[in-house]
């Protein structure tokens, strides 16, 4: 964790974002108390999102049949 003044932040605020952005986090000072974090944005997964699991209506049997009279030219 970078401790850095409110000054120093203003002085090296671009190269203080980049190192921010790759994942570190910062606390900024003022008449030496802690008055701010930086911290990076956490991306989001699609994925933990979805929580809910698609149900099929029909068994097994009865969604892959249609695909049999396809196949049968195939085979």
């Amino acid at each position: 964790m970078l401790n850095i003044t409110a000054t120093g932040l203003r002085g090296n605020i671009f190269a203080i974002l980049k190192r921010v952005e790759s994942g570190e986090n910062v606390v900024i000072t003022h008449n030496k108390k802690k008055v701010a974090y930086l911290k990076p944005v956490k991306k989001n997964d699609w994925r933990k999102q979805c929580i809910k699991k698609p149900k099929l209506l029909v068994s097994m049997d009865e969604l892959i049949k249609p695909v049999e009279d396809i196949w049968e030219d195939y085979i």
